[in-house]
């Protein structure tokens, strides 16, 4: 190398060394460590962003307060949120201050109860008092229908399948009351009434002649499915359905309590 050369040379390395050593400024150093966060590189943002912002830099705090705001791994994420814009907002940042309305508004409906329309979604004390009313109506309605529920399971069922036949309403009330009077809860009478949806005219059931009858528990059999389980053909028919055994058709209705009575011993 020539000699004149060597005062060029020596001037960049001089240079480069310098610019090496020169420490880099906080505008630079925030920049970085916002390039991290937005990277999801959350701890190498935070070791970059902190120091920055225990020195008093108020984008650092607004950064690091972004930062907590997106990591909901942490349970305190919304507290250490509020410190960081908290600590800005004081210092005049108002960038701070809008995202420190939003943090409050979220600590404020944490674990709230959801709402619909600004509108509580838990119900008031009158709301359960009048549901509970409504509950008990209900009930009594359905009861009219059903009956009174059996305690225990019955040991047998009873199945009385209609259709057309009013006459028999009559006919197998009697005979379910006789039953009540004589087995108690060990027998439940359950009453069908056979219906067609295309066809099925109620007042060819419950004519004004069985109209006055206590009409509890009679239930409608869409398209005859249930009586089907037990090979009913016609109608009137009743069906013993033992808890242990065999189903089988009462042909005679007149010998239910002696055909009870065998099966109940």
């Amino acid at each position: 190398m020539r000699p004149y050369h060597w005062p060029l040379v020596i001037s960049l390395l001089t240079t480069m060394a310098y610019a090496e050593q020169q420490p880099t400024t906080q505008d630079q150093r925030v920049g970085e460590g916002l390039m991290l966060s937005l990277k999801g590189e959350k701890e190498k943002a935070w070791n970059i962003l902190f120091p920055e912002a225990k020195a008093g830099n108020v984008i650092a705090m607004y950064h690091l307060g972004v930062l907590m705001l997106r990591s909901t791994e942490y349970p305190d994420h919304l507290e250490r949120a509020k410190k960081f814009f908290s600590a800005a907002a004081d210092r005049g940042h108002k960038g701070s201050a809008a995202m420190l309305k939003q943090v409050e508004a979220l600590m404020a409906t944490a674990g709230a109860p959801p709402t619909i329309g600004g509108t509580s979604g838990i119900p008031l004390p009158k709301d359960i008092e009048s549901a509970k009313a409504a509950y008990a109506k209900v009930q009594a309605q359905i009861a009219k229908f059903q009956g009174p529920q059996p305690t225990i399971p019955p040991q047998v069922t009873v199945k009385a399948f209609i259709s057309d036949n009013s006459g028999t309403v009559k006919d197998l009330i009697e005979m379910s009351e006789q039953t009540k009077v004589r087995f108690g809860d060990k027998v439940e009478f359950q009453f069908f009434v056979l219906i067609d949806p295309e066809t099925w005219d109620p007042k060819q059931v419950f004519t004004p002649a069985s109209g006055s009858m206590p009409i509890v528990g009679f239930r409608p059999d869409l398209n005859g499915e249930e009586a089907r389980k037990y090979g009913v053909r016609t109608t009137p028919a009743v069906v013993l359905v033992p808890e242990n055994g065999n189903a089988r058709i009462i042909n005679n209705t007149h010998s239910l309590i002696s055909e009870l009575s065998m099966v109940l011993r």
